[in-house]
C-alpha cells in the first residue's frame, strides 16, 4: 500500500511466575505526568475500586487481539516481555504499552522520555529490545524534552505526511526535536485533558490512503486545538467522552484509541456516539473490534499496545 506500513511491533504478556502472578496482579498503578490533566483516569478508577484483572480473561483478550490484528492484515513482530520488569519490586509500570516509549522511523528509534517517573525503566528496556531485535539506531532527546509515544500520531498519506503531537505528558521541545528528524509536511500540536493524545483523538484514512476524517473527543481538547484541526479542512467527527476515558465516575471504552491503516480501523469497541459508525461505513472503513477490558483499566487499548515500524 502506498506510503503506509502495516508492520507492527508489540510486546508479549508478562509470564506468570512463582513471585508474580501475571499482569497488574497487584492492581493497576496510578500514574500522573507533569500536569494535573495528565493523570490516568482509568487507573485511578480501578485503584479506587480495588480492581485486579482476571488473568485468564486478560490472556484470552490478548490472544484475540493478536488474532484480530492478523485478520486485519498487519504483520506483527512480537517481542518477549522484559524479565527484569516482571519482578515484585518492579511492577509500577505499564510496559506492555510499547507505544509510549518512543517512535520508530526508518533506521532509527527515537527514544522517548517519560514524565511519569515510575515508567522510566520501561523506556530503557524497550530501547534495548528494539535496538537488538530490529537493529535500529537509538536517538535520544535533548535536555528539557519530554516525549511519550501515546502523544504522537504520525501518518504518511496521499497528501503528504501528518504529525499530530499531544501536549499532555509530552512538551513542545520533545515534539520539535522529532519534527527536525522526520520533517512532516503537516505539523500540528494539540492540548487536551487526555493523559495522551491517543486517548482523545484518532485519524481516519481511506482505502486510497487519504486522510478523510479526524475523530476527536472535542470537549477534552482546548478551543485553540480544535481550531487547528478545523483549519485542516478535514471532516472532524466529534465523539462523547464515553468513547474516550469516560465521564462523571463512568469509565469509558477507549474506542478512540485505535490502530489504523488505509481503509482499516482496529479498536476495542464500536463507537457509542450516535452516527459515528455510520460515517465510518460511508467512508468505506473496514472495522475490526477486539474487546480489551483488562487493558482498559490501565487506560490503554489497541493503539497503546502497538507501535508502527515506518
Amino acid at each position: 500500500m502506498p506510503n503506509h506500513n502495516r508492520e507492527i511491533i508489540l510486546l508479549g504478556l508478562a509470564p506468570n511466575t512463582d513471585k508474580v502472578q501475571g499482569m497488574w496482579s497487584n492492581g493497576y498503578p496510578v500514574h500522573q505526568g507533569e500536569t494535573e490533566s495528565s493523570i490516568n483516569f482509568a487507573t485511578l478508577y480501578a485503584h479506587e475500586r480495588g480492581i485486579v484483572p482476571d488473568q485468564e480473561l486478560l490472556r484470552q483478550e490478548w490472544l484475540n487481539f493478536i488474532s484480530t490484528l492478523l485478520t486485519a492484515g498487519f504483520h506483527l513482530h512480537i517481542v518477549p516481555f522484559p524479565e527484569a520488569l516482571n519482578r515484585p519490586d518492579s511492577l509500577y509500570h505499564d510496559a506492555v504499552f510499547i507505544r509510549d516509549s518512543g517512535m520508530i522511523f526508518r533506521g532509527i528509534w527515537i527514544k522517548g522520555r517519560f514524565s511519569v517517573k515510575d515508567r522510566i525503566y520501561e523506556g530503557e528496556f524497550h530501547t534495548k529490545l528494539i535496538e537488538s531485535k530490529l537493529g535500529k539506531t537509538v536517538v535520544t532527546l535533548p535536555d528539557g524534552a519530554f516525549l511519550e509515544g501515546g502523544d504522537i500520531n504520525y501518518l504518511e498519506t496521499c497528501a503528504g505526511s501528518y504529525y499530530f503531537g499531544g501536549l499532555s505528558r509530552s512538551n513542545r521541545i520533545g515534539h520539535d526535536f522529532v519534527r527536525k528528524i522526520i520533517r512532516p509536511d503537516h505539523y500540528i500540536l494539540l492540548e487536551s485533558e487526555g493523559y495522551h493524545l491517543d486517548t482523545v483523538f484518532t485519524p481516519v484514512v481511506n482505502v486510497d490512503n487519504c486522510l478523510t476524517a479526524l475523530i476527536v473527543t472535542a470537549n477534552m481538547l482546548t478551543d485553540t486545538s480544535m481550531h487547528k484541526l478545523q483549519e485542516l479542512d478535514i471532516n472532524v467527527i466529534e465523539v462523547s467522552q464515553i468513547d474516550s476515558s469516560g465521564i462523571a465516575g463512568e469509565l469509558g471504552d477507549y474506542a478512540v484509541n485505535a490502530l489504523i491503516a488505509p481503509g482499516v480501523m482496529v479498536n476495542s469497541s464500536y463507537f457509542q456516539t450516535a452516527g459515528v459508525e455510520e460515517q465510518l461505513q460511508e467512508l468505506g472503513i473496514q472495522r475490526f473490534v477486539t474487546p480489551l477490558t483488562s487493558f482498559r483499566y490501565a487506560g490503554g487499548s489497541v493503539h497503546c499496545l502497538t507501535n508502527e515500524i515506518y
